[in-house]
This record gives C-alpha cells, structure tokens and sequence, in this order.
C-alpha cells in the first residue's frame, strides 16, 4: 500500500476512535510510524486529508446507489450495504455539523451530496416501484417525509446512540437497520414486504 493511501486508512481508524478534533498530523505520522514531513509531502493539513475521505465516502456511497446496482439486490440488502458504510466512516456521521461549521468546503461538498442522495433516492424508490417491490406513493409531501426520515435516521443514527462513555458498536447498526425497515414496511409489497415482516420479527 502507497504512503498515501496508508494515510487515508490509518486516518479513518484514528477519527473513528478518537474523534477528529483529538486527532492530529503528528498522532497520524505516528501510528504510521513516518515522519511528519513525510506526511505533509503528500497532505499539507488534516483539513486536506479531511476533504479526500468525504470524497472517498461519497464516491462509495454513490456506487452502492447506483440504479443499476441496488436493481440487482433486494431493499434489506441495500439498507444493509448503507449501513456498513456509514460504520465504516462513522466519525463523519457522528461529527459531521461540528466539521461544516469549521470548514466551508466541506459544508458545501455536504450540501451537494445531500441533493445528489435525494435525486438518487428518488430514483431507486420509482425503479422498485416497477419492480413492484414497493408500493406507488401519490402525496408528494408524503414522498418528502420518507426521503427526508430516511436521510436524518441513516445519517445521524450513530451519533444519537453514542455517549462520552461508550461509542457506538454493531449491536447499533443492527438497530439501525431495523428502525430503516419498520419506517419503509408499510410501503413495501409482495415478497420484499415478506422479507421485511421476517426480518423484524427475528
């Protein structure tokens, strides 16, 4: 693995067990056991550093949504998919509104991802819809609030479940999961409905 791609992973362990703000480019150096100098030759701060991992976590995100993709997999695997993703980059998740008010770049590149998830989003609902997977919601505000619940619940779940004490661990994401599918169950159909109704109740 290429110096600076050891980077970007050991900066993804450390944030995710420190926390971004307690972490800094020396605590990265270390663990990495190169120098500073050798880091800045590759990133000149951790805001930089900061900046490649969301674009890495958006590019992810956009390839477990992409339509052709997620036609191929059921719903409970595509919530499943999500959700492993948002662990695997979970400080963001957890300190995402503190990082945007810091960093104006970030803020923005947020913003923009939201948008391109609710386009998404939007997307994938009218292809399961074909697929009569789900059923046809005519109330555009009812559409809205399930896209929005879906987006709040998925991106800030870790964060509601963590206290100063203890992090979040895999027994969260597994409730995760669960609240996801108990929202969208009344607007599921045929087999996938099936597939819901089973998975909560095991």
């Amino acid at each position: 693995m290429k110096t600076k791609e050891r980077i970007l992973v050991t900066s993804i362990e450390l944030f995710n067990r420190s926390g971004v703000v307690a972490i800094t480019t020396n605590h990265i150096a270390k663990a990495m056991d190169i120098s500073p100098g050798n880091l800045y030759f590759h990133y000149d701060n951790k805001e930089e550093i900061l900046i490649e991992l969301f674009k890495r976590m958006a590019k992810e995100t956009y390839d477990v949504w992409r339509p052709s993709r997620a036609k191929k997999s059921t719903p409970l695997v595509f919530i499943s998919d999500n959700f492993e993703l948002y662990w695997r980059y979970r400080f963001f998740h957890r300190e995402m509104y503190a990082l945007r008010r810091r960093d104006q770049q970030l803020a923005k590149m947020w913003r923009n991802h939201i948008q391109k998830m609710m386009k998404l989003m939007v997307i994938l609902y009218r292809q399961w819809v074909k697929d009569g997977k789900m059923v046809k919601i005519a109330e555009v505000s009812e559409m809205q609030y399930i896209a929005e619940s879906l987006l709040a619940m998925a991106t800030t779940f870790l964060q509601f479940f963590e206290s100063a004490e203890k992090q979040p661990g895999k027994r969260s994401i597994e409730r995760g999961k669960r609240h996801v599918a108990r929202l969208l169950l009344p607007y599921t159909s045929g087999e996938t409905k099936n597939e819901f109704e089973k998975f909560l109740k095991s």
